[in-house]
């Protein structure tokens, strides 16, 4: 396996200076077999193009023969059209046009791939916005949590310049994870992807900064960049004035979709509201253009590159060692696993949102909530519980123990070994479908009948998840008085008769 460097080299050994792969084998030494496995990737395609303004007794053609072109930058390797295949389309469809022979057109699609595959270089900062280019930019907002607490999270937006177009996403925090599952959220509700997009000199993209435009990226995010063919853009230091459009937008969105301060309980509802909220906004009109915005990205949409079919997963892995109580540290925050996998090393996969521990051979072993924070601790209690239980009488001498909710602890203190191992199992089936919250509800809900021993106790607690879980009460439709109405039922004793009749033969 290539690294990304090297397989980004023999793409744009091909794509963009127009390397044959006998060429590309020469420089690099690698097999037939090796370039052409790497060329065939989707991961990578469509750069732009620039127009060729030298004079040819080809010129009225050249318009045909680049729109064929560009049309090849989203076709598959494969299927792109030789010089050869050019120069017969043009024979065949354009018969009276063609006034050259083949070598000149051989010698014209040679120097047009050339410039097309070579205008995407990176470091390049346009003085004009063309249709297809994005910029993207995060930005800080507050919100009121479940808890009703004020709380800080972060708006990723991703603005098209050409129509003043944008969409934005919001997270709890803007790492690596973060920015990228918003554009590939933004991406994928499109349906398509911007050729290129220019960001800051933001650390989840930006390794270390090298002298002009030239940026160290990071591994996840060149994969990521190069999964979707976009081109990544970069200003220069402290000069956030390059990517106004988005400056401007990241203000216009706060002022706009965040005020009042929302109160945000579900972070995926609420990006899913803001994909109407930014569709609805498209209706005004551009502030210069005085054209609706929303036909105006229609021209960015028809500029932008077709969307990978394979999806692209945002999370990385770790490797980490738990601690004597089978917890593991990632970034500022402790996670649980299991007592059974304490000073042994295991392996975490980090999303913008979850953070899961997995065994050696990638078994899950604990789901978690990605915590944004420094010093908290996530707990996932089924596999402490699950040891326990079988072994009670070490209860009180375990770190969960308290962690637990008070109502529990102090139940399980009257029990003797044996209820006390009734009442863990009871606690962990409760947990197989419910937090701990909801646990230690149950508890009190059944501890007010005034009986603790644990069938009654594992009886109440049953009836009140139940109750919480009931389902809702039928709809009667059709009826103004609340009565539900069902249609008579008459029944038929034609077939009662039949039969005495014939039994005493009549």
């Amino acid at each position: 396996m290539l690294t990304m460097d090297d397989i980004k080299y023999i793409r744009r050994m091909y794509e963009k200076e127009g390397c044959s792969i006998r060429e590309i084998m020469k420089r690099t030494g690698y097999h037939y077999e090796t370039v052409s496995k790497y060329l065939d990737m989707e991961d990578f395609n469509l750069p732009i193009y620039r127009t060729d303004k030298k004079p040819s007794r080809l010129d009225p053609l050249k318009p045909v023969i680049d729109q064929w072109l560009k049309d090849d930058m989203k076709a598959p390797r494969k299927q792109r059209h030789t010089a050869k295949r050019v120069y017969d389309r043009l024979v065949s469809e354009y018969p009276e046009d063609i006034g050259v022979r083949l070598r000149t057109v051989q010698y014209y699609v040679n120097e047009k791939k050339k410039e097309l595959y070579s205008n995407r270089s990176e470091g390049y900062l346009p003085l004009e916005h063309p249709a297809g280019e994005a910029q993207a930019d995060f930005c800080e907002f507050a919100y009121y949590d479940e808890c009703d607490r004020q709380s800080a999270g972060y708006k990723l937006t991703l603005s098209f310049p050409q129509s003043n177009a944008a969409y934005c996403q919001i997270f709890k925090g803007e790492n690596q994870e973060c920015l990228l599952q918003g554009i590939k959220n933004i991406i994928e509700y499109m349906g398509q992807v911007p050729y290129r997009i220019l960001f800051d000199n933001l650390s989840p993209a930006v390794a270390s900064l090298g002298k002009g435009h030239d940026r160290k990226q990071t591994e996840g995010f060149k994969r990521f960049m190069e999964h979707y063919g976009m081109d990544s853009v970069f200003c220069n230091p402290s000069s956030g004035n390059e990517k106004g459009n988005v400056e401007n937008k990241v203000g216009y969105e706060r002022r706009n979709m965040f005020v009042p301060v929302p109160h945000i309980t579900d972070f995926a509802e609420f990006n899913r509201q803001l994909f109407s909220a930014s569709e609805k906004d498209m209706s005004r009109k551009h502030y210069i253009k005085e054209i609706p915005i929303k036909e105006l990205f229609a021209s960015d949409r028809k500029a932008m590159l077709r969307l990978n079919p394979i999806p692209y997963n945002v999370l990385r892995f770790e490797t980490v060692k738990t601690d004597k109580y089978g917890k593991v540290m990632f970034e500022t925050n402790r996670y649980s696993s299991s007592p059974r996998h304490a000073l042994t090393q295991v392996y975490i996969e980090v999303t913008s949102d979850s953070v899961t521990v997995m065994d050696k051979e990638y078994k899950k072993i604990a789901s978690h909530n990605r915590l944004y924070g420094h010093g908290q601790e996530s707990m996932e209690w089924l596999p402490y519980i699950d040891l326990i239980s079988k072994r009670p009488a070490a209860l009180k001498y375990t770190a969960f123990y308290s962690q637990l909710p008070e109502i529990w602890k102090d139940y399980l203190e009257e029990l003797d070994s044996k209820e006390k191992r009734n009442a863990l199992l009871l606690l962990h089936s409760i947990l197989e479908k419910n937090d701990i919250a909801h646990a230690a509800d149950a508890l009190k809900t059944a501890l007010t009948s005034g009986r603790k021993d644990t069938q009654s106790v594992t009886a109440a607690c049953r009836t009140a998840l139940a109750y919480d879980n009931a389902p809702r009460p039928m709809e009667i439709h059709g009826s103004t008085s609340g009565t539900l109405i069902t249609p008579a039922m008459l029944p038929d004793m034609g077939k009662y008769d039949a039969l005495i009749k014939a039994e005493v033969g009549i």
